[in-house]
């Protein structure tokens, strides 16, 4: 075969192969965050002014708990793309977190700098759903005298609604549930799950709703993380719940089964150990277990988003306390499972 065709077809070969990697827009969707920093880490190593994989890894930096990096990584990408809406809405996003962990004084100064960022993203792309849901945020959680208004946050969440019906659902249960309005809270999450049955995002927020202390319905919540994981096995979520109810309930068959499907399916989170063993340790039942689970959880560098070490390591000192006879959680519920 004449060697020029062959440089083509394996040139073609090549970019079929790129084609079907996952994007790093993909992989942090599914919250497959250290996934995707492998791919951006080397992406901006060869290209280190690409402000798409600048604005990628602000984001991946700020998931694994990093307080330095995310806001200049986010500050460069908007330099060097400044009409660019996702990349302002990331600087925002970073400058929120901050936010978090400043004083009074430098909250109310972040706060300006936030509404800045994040008015300019919306206006180059009034259509971005994310950059509506942080304002939606910031209105609900800003104090009145940084811009906080919960009619604000209803006005954004109907706009929300106009853009996209689960996520305008969504947005109305996150009103309802900062209103301790509960009732209304249930019933906007199940309208945004029978709006769109294959939404995983929607599914899940039922499920995490229906697992809060203060009003679990464990049956139900089993039911969305089974049907999530019909949507999608390779996320890590629904794992996550089903561990935590499987662990309240002592189904330890159906949780042995169900921890070795996330290990297949969802190897680089082990989240759904770490579930099972806060629920053990809150129950006050088979301390052996939580411990077997939390150093499997500490058997590799936490996902993105998921607890850190520091956290596993401090639920094995409650689970040496439980297994040296002091509670190191709530009680067990009459007629629990032993």
């Amino acid at each position: 075969m004449d060697p020029a065709l062959l440089c083509l077809l394996a040139l073609a070969g090549a970019q079929s192969v790129r084609a079907q990697e996952p994007s790093p827009a993909a992989l942090i969707e599914r919250g497959h965050w250290k996934r995707a920093r492998t791919l951006v880490d080397e992406h901006l190593r060869k290209y280190p002014n690409d402000p798409e994989y600048l604005f990628f890894q602000s984001q991946i930096r700020n998931a694994f708990g990093d307080h330095s990096t995310p806001l200049p990584l986010a500050e460069k990408a908007v330099s060097l793309a400044p009409n660019v809406a996702r990349y302002h809405r990331q600087l925002a996003e970073v400058i929120g977190v901050m936010a978090q962990y400043a004083n009074p004084f430098r909250q109310l100064l972040l706060a300006r700098r936030f509404r800045k960022e994040i008015d300019t993203a919306l206006a180059l792309d009034p259509r971005d759903v994310q950059a509506n849901r942080d304002l939606l945020e910031f209105y609900l959680l800003a104090p009145g005298i940084a811009g906080g208004d919960r009619q604000q946050a209803a006005d954004v969440a109907r706009q929300i609604a106009k853009l996209d019906a689960v996520e305008g659902y969504l947005a109305e249960a996150r009103i309802a549930g900062a209103e301790k309005r509960t009732a209304d809270a249930h019933a906007s999450l199940r309208r945004a799950v029978e709006s769109s049955p294959g939404n995983y995002r929607a599914r899940m927020a039922l499920a995490q709703f229906d697992m809060q202390p203060e009003h679990r319905y464990p049956d139900e919540a089993e039911t969305q993380a089974k049907a999530a994981l019909a949507v999608d096995g390779g996320r890590a979520e629904a794992y996550a719940i089903l561990a935590e109810v499987y662990a309240q309930q002592g189904r330890w068959s159906a949780l042995d089964a169900l921890l070795s499907d996330s290990a297949r399916e969802v190897p680089d989170d082990p989240i759904a150990w770490f579930r099972a063993a806060e629920s053990i340790i809150g129950s006050g039942h088979n301390p052996g277990k939580a411990e077997q689970y939390l150093r499997t959880y500490l058997g590799q560098e936490p996902e993105g988003n998921e607890p850190p070490a520091s956290e596993a390591r401090r639920e094995l000192t409650r689970v040496a306390l439980l297994e040296k006879g002091i509670p190191g959680g709530s009680p067990p519920a009459e007629g629990s499972v032993q």
